[in-house]
């Protein structure tokens, strides 16, 4: 019973920690997006992010 109760302990804790994580990997990119909306230059990063990703998938994976 007692490893059963770690088990559900650690599940609990995993899942609230990648809930965190999930969290602020989505107010960061929405932070970047008002951001770079109020400067004016989120058109331009769409611009070079869609640039990057054409020229990679010609090149292959260069990685």
């Amino acid at each position: 019973m007692s490893q059963l109760v770690h088990i559900v302990a650690w599940a609990v804790v995993m899942t609230g920690t990648l809930v965190l994580l999930s969290i602020c990997v989505w107010l960061s990119v929405v932070a970047l997006r008002v951001v770079l909306t109020w400067a004016g230059w989120w058109p331009a990063f769409l611009a070079f992010y869609a640039q990057r990703r054409r020229a990679g998938r010609r090149a292959g994976v260069r990685r």
